[in-house]
């Protein structure tokens, strides 16, 4: 993950003040203009990423090899700065095209940070595994989605974007007041609007006196998404519920209020191939 001498972004100024017409005349000469960045490895990503290796290093019953791995990776970066890891500081880090490589890197340390809490006891940070978190969990499944579906098929074009309200502005309260409705995936193409909400659930039912149901919040908010937003251009929208499911799968079709509205499930116990393929047939149904 540390990759020594890497591009820190800070451009030399001053050097190669030129104005815009002796730019102009530089080809015809055979000459060009070139800024040069400044190489160092102490730069922000590096020592979050030392951070990190540092935090990682330190966690009881971490596996033998691996923290003999992590101390050599930390050794090999004794002449970065050390830093606290923490959240907040990764909102200063700019991965621009050049040093895109580390994006994953950083990431992943990120995850790291937002997964160290502190003991009510101790006040000493501790290490609580994402995989714990149903909160965590989703939000890697929503952007799992989102993503798998933006670079292994091109049935439509994907987003993630907000709903507007079908409000008159002239009437009422300021709109100002309402929330905004933020939606996991939207599908589009020329004759389909699919608006999906993932939820990371094992099963997407309830059980009351022995009888299963939906549950009766997942369905008010896809109801919700998909009669707002039929109130805006474009084909009739079709809503989605769609679950992390584990050995088993649903498929459900209801149209209610004149929505359409679908219920799939995606069973993550199966090998990865198998996941592929399944995601890859939901966008052909939905085409």
């Amino acid at each position: 993950g540390y990759v020594p001498y890497e591009e820190e972004g800070r451009r030399l100024r001053g050097k190669l003040l030129l104005s815009d017409a002796l730019k102009r005349t530089l080809l015809p000469r055979g000459r060009v203009v070139c800024n040069v960045d400044e190489l160092s490895h102490d730069v922000l990503h590096n020592r979050l990423i030392k951070a990190a290796i540092a935090v990682l290093v330190g966690l009881p019953g971490l596996d033998q090899e691996l923290r003999r791995t992590l101390r050599r990776l930390g050794r090999r970066m004794d002449t970065v700065t050390d830093v606290d890891l923490s959240h907040a500081a990764f909102r200063s880090v700019q991965l621009h095209r050049n040093i895109a490589r580390y994006t994953f890197v950083v990431n992943l340390c990120i995850l790291i940070a937002r997964s160290l809490l502190p003991d009510e006891k101790t006040g000493a940070k501790r290490f609580i595994p994402f995989t714990t978190s149903k909160q965590e969990m989703g939000l890697l499944f929503q952007a799992f989605v989102r993503n798998f579906l933006k670079r292994e098929q091109d049935e439509f074009r994907v987003s993630g974007r907000s709903v507007p309200w079908d409000i008159n502005p002239a009437d009422g309260t300021d709109s100002a007041w309402l929330p905004r409705m933020l939606v996991d995936v939207i599908l589009t193409n020329a004759n389909r609007r699919v608006v999906i909400d993932t939820k990371y659930y094992a099963t997407p039912y309830q059980t009351r006196f022995g009888a299963k149901s939906l549950i009766s919040n997942h369905l008010y908010q896809i109801l919700t998404y998909v009669s707002q937003l039929h109130s805006t251009p474009g084909p009739p929208p079709i809503g989605m519920l769609l679950y992390a499911g584990a050995g088993e799968e649903q498929r459900l079709d209801f149209r209610i209020g004149g929505h359409r509205l679908l219920v799939r499930s995606v069973d993550l116990d199966r090998d990865w191939r198998d996941i592929h393929r399944g995601l890859i047939e939901l966008a052909h149904e939905l085409r």
